[in-house]
């Protein structure tokens, strides 16, 4: 996830309307569009970066993106009997797809949980909880067969 500053965030810089913080004024020069939040929660504490994020985007200070990457099309290979770290790797791709649609202080609990899961008994945890924010919410189909196949990857662990 990319954060980039809109018009209204670059010309807070200079006017200081808004009384932002010194952590949400840090966070809003360091969304420059090219810093990920991977690397944004390196640099700070999550809580903190999350209210700063939080703050300036109801503000209209920043825009979050999610980057395209164009990657060659490779087969696919079958996940449930393979490699545990390719399972694992799996796991976390599709737990991350999901938490996507998420609010946007759920999907950042999330994308933290799944960031900080050192094994699948941490990862079945986040998936545990991803199924039942999701679960019976009317969901599109297409959403209810990811968080099949997330529960069926997490339960081969």
């Amino acid at each position: 996830m990319l954060y980039v500053k809109t018009e209204a965030g670059r010309a807070e810089l200079s006017s200081r309307e808004h009384g932002l913080t010194p952590h949400q004024r840090q966070v809003l020069i360091l969304c420059d569009g090219e810093r990920t939040f991977e690397q944004l929660v390196q640099m700070m504490p999550p809580t903190t970066l999350a209210a700063a994020l939080e703050r300036l985007c109801n503000l209209g200070l920043l825009t979050s993106h999610v980057p395209v990457v164009l990657r060659p099309v490779q087969p696919k290979r079958e996940v449930a009997g393979g490699d545990p770290s390719d399972r694992y790797r799996a796991t976390v791709r599709l737990a991350t797809e999901i938490a996507s649609g998420l609010g946007f202080t759920a999907r950042l609990k999330a994308q933290l949980q799944i960031e900080k899961a050192q094994g699948f008994a941490d990862l079945s945890h986040v998936v545990a909880s991803l199924c039942s924010a999701l679960e019976d919410k009317g969901n599109p189909p297409q959403l209810t067969a990811k968080l099949h196949s997330l529960r069926q990857m997490a339960a081969s662990a």
